[in-house]
């Protein structure tokens, strides 16, 4: 890995700053691999949450099992996980 030794600096509002450290922290990133990042033209991504982790495991145990109806609950989990809106509380 390359030497990091120069430093760019750049001011903010308290807005900006807490914005970008937000999004940091949902990649993931530190503030600084992250807009290094956006400066050189990438696009980080967000961690996917818990839910998307327990559904490929679904995913691949229904796989193994081979069945059909196995593969259409799961489907049917994963709208209502993913797509349907979610209620609070």
């Amino acid at each position: 890995m390359k030497e990091r030794t120069q430093s760019i600096y750049t001011r903010t509002t308290p807005a900006e700053k807490q914005q970008i450290e937000r999004k940091a922290r949902k990649c993931g990133l530190s503030v600084s691999e992250y807009v290094r990042q956006r400066c050189l033209g990438y696009a980080p991504r967000e961690i996917p949450p818990d839910v998307y982790y327990d559904l490929c495991r679904k995913l691949d145990e229904a796989r193994r099992i081979g069945s059909g109806d196995a593969i259409l609950d799961l489907m049917d989990e994963m709208r209502k996980e993913l797509i349907l809106p979610g209620r609070d509380g």
